[in-house]
C-alpha cells in the first residue's frame, strides 16, 4: 500500500531553517498541519510557491510533529535509505566496535545520524532499536531488515516509546536472531553491569552513563557517598568498586531496590552492609537534618514530576534541589550533578550550578564537566537534547 504523502507549506520566516536541514519538525514552521492525519506519512515540505524543500514523516514526539529525512528531492524514502544512513553511523563508530574495554554504546543516535525518532543501541552484539513516536514505527520492517543486512547479531530487539489512543502498543519486544538469556552481563570499561532487553521499557542500564561510572569509580575512595534517585544502582557498585566506605541508595521504586542488589551481588558486594531505601529522593532530601552530611554526593532528578503531592521541572526547579544537596555535601566533599532535561544545554546548566552555590554563599571548584559523547551525536540546532553532567569540590 502507498505511503499518503502530505503536502505541507513552510512559513517565510522558516525557509532558511528548513534549508538548512532543521530536523524537528514543529507546527510553528508551517502555515497549517490540521490535515496531517496518518502517523509515518511523508511529508512534502514546499514554500508558498511550490518550491520544494524537504521531505519528512508525520510522527506526533513531545513538541514535534515529525522530522525531516532529506533536502533531496528525488531521494525515496525507503529501504535502502535507511541503510545508507544506518550504514553511516555504524562507520562512526568503528572505534567502539574495536574497543575490547566497551561492550555497549550507541549505534545511532536519532537526529544527529539523521533521523529523528529511531535510537539503536549495541549490549554486547545484542541490538536494541528504541522508536520513539508512531510515525518512524511505521518503518518498522525497512529499518530492521537494513540493521540485519549490516551487522552482525546475536539478536535484536524493539521498544516503542509511544503510546496509541493514550495506550501502550503491546507485542513481543524480540525481533530477530536468538533470544537473550536476561539478565547478561557485560563489561564497561572493566566493570560487569547487568543489563534487560526483555523486561519492558527499562534495560536496567543508562548508557548515557558510561563516563558517570568511571568518575564516580575513580573519585569515590574512602568517602561516604549518598546517591539519590540512584535507579538501578550502577552508581552506586561503582562507588563501591572504586573504595567507598559505605553508600546510602535512595529510589521511589521496588524495582530499584532489586536491581541494586542485582548489581551489588554481581560484584560480589554484600547488599546487607548498604543503606538501600525506597522512598521518594524528593521527600528524604526535604527531610534531611543538618547531621545528614556525606562526602560524596550524586543527584540525577527526574526532568518532569507532576502529581498531586509534588510538581518538580527540572528547568525551573532544578537550582533549588542543587541548593538543597549542597547543604547535604560535607565541606571538601563532591557533588555530581546530571541532569537529562533537552530543554537546557550545558552552558545555562553550569549557571544554575554556579547560582546554587552562590545563593547559599558557597564556593566550589570544578573537578570535571561532561563534554558530548562520541556516539551519542547531536544536530547543532538541537544541543540541549544532550545529557548533561559537572563534579564539583565544595570548598
Amino acid at each position: 500500500m502507498p505511503r499518503e504523502i502530505y503536502p505541507v507549506v513552510v512559513k517565510a520566516t522558516a525557509i532558511e531553517q528548513i534549508k538548512d536541514g532543521q530536523p524537528l519538525l514543529y507546527k510553528e514552521l508551517f502555515q497549517k498541519t490540521n490535515h496531517l492525519k496518518e502517523a509515518g506519512a511523508l511529508l512534502r515540505l514546499t514554500t508558498e510557491d511550490k518550491e520544494y524543500l524537504a521531505t519528512g514523516y508525520f510522527g506526533k514526539q513531545e513538541k514535534g510533529i515529525g522530522w525531516l529525512l532529506t533536502t533531496d528531492e528525488l531521494q525515496d524514502i525507503d529501504e535502502t535509505f535507511f541503510k545508507e544512513k544506518i550504514e553511516a553511523a555504524l562507520d562512526r563508530r568503528n572505534d567502539f566496535f574495536e574497543n575490547d574495554l566497551i561492550d555497549t554504546f550507541r549505534v545511532f543516535n536519532g537526529s544527529g545520524d539523521g533521523i529523528g525518532g529511531l535510537t539503536i543501541d549495541c549490549f554486547d552484539h545484542h541490538y536494541l532499536i528504541t522508536f520513539e513516536n508512531e510515525g518512524i514505527y511505521s518503518f518498522k520492517a525497512d529499518i530492521v531488515s537494513a540493521l540485519e543486512s549490516l551487522i552482525h547479531f546475536k539478536s535484536i530487539y524493539e521498544k516503542r516509546a509511544f503510546q496509541i489512543d493514550g495506550q501502550p502498543v503491546k507485542g513481543d519486544d524480540f525481533l530477530a536472531g536468538e533470544r537473550g538469556d536476561f539478565p547478561e552481563v557485560l563489561q564497561e570499561n572493566g566493570i560487569p553491569l547487568l543489563y534487560h532487553l526483555d523486561a519492558g521499557m527499562r534495560t536496567g542500564l543508562d548508557i548515557q552513563q558510561r563516563e558517570l561510572r568511571s568518575v564516580v569509580k575513580e573519585h569515590a575512595a574512602d568517602r561516604r557517598v549518598l546517591n539519590l534517585f540512584s535507579d538501578t544502582g550502577t552508581l552506586t557498585a561503582a562507588a563501591l568498586l572504586g573504595g567507598a566506605t559505605e553508600t546510602t541508595s535512595v529510589d521511589f521504586s521496588t524495582r530499584s531496590r532489586n536491581k541494586t542488589i542485582e548489581q551489588l551481588e554481581l560484584h560480589q558486594l554484600d547488599p546487607a552492609t548498604q543503606t538501600i531505601l525506597v522512598q521518594d529522593a524528593f521527600d528524604y532530601i526535604n527531610q534531611a537534618d543538618k547531621k545528614t552530611r556525606f562526602d560524596f554526593v550524586i543527584v540525577h532528578p527526574p526532568i518532569l514530576v507532576k502529581t498531586q503531592a509534588r510538581h518538580f521541572r527540572a528547568e525551573v526547579d532544578l537550582p533549588a534541589l542543587i541548593q538543597q544537596t549542597i547543604h547535604m555535601t560535607h565541606r571538601g566533599g563532591l557533588l555530581l550533578i546530571t541532569t537529562d532535561c533537552p530543554l537546557f544545554d550545558q552552558a545555562r546548566f553550569m549557571k544554575m550550578v554556579d547560582q546554587a552555590f552562590k545563593k547559599l554563599r558557597q564556593t566550589y571548584e570544578i573537578i570535571w564537566e561532561s563534554t558530548p559523547l562520541e556516539d551519542f551525536p547531536e544536530h547543532a540546532s538541537l544541543k540541549e537534547t544532550a545529557s548533561k553532567s559537572v563534579l564539583v569540590r565544595r570548598k
